[in-house]
């Protein structure tokens, strides 16, 4: 499961996430879709839902957190 599919599960579906971040529920859908979030985005999901920012970033941004 991703991050953005435990944040939509998280706020009670893609319609809640989307209210609470201020977006369309389609930019919910496309991320889903994506796999991932834009940057700010993931910051705001990681406040919100205790989700780390690196399961919600684009893996090649995520690598740059995890990698030693």
């Amino acid at each position: 499961m991703t991050g953005i599919q435990k944040a939509i599960d998280m706020a009670g579906g893609a319609n809640p996430l989307a209210a609470k971040l201020g977006v369309s529920h389609q930019a919910v859908y496309v991320w889903l879709r994506k796999g991932w979030v834009p940057a700010q985005r993931a910051l705001e999901i990681e406040k919100l839902f205790d989700i780390p920012r690196a399961d919600l970033f684009k893996p090649e941004l995520a690598a740059l957190f995890t990698s030693n």
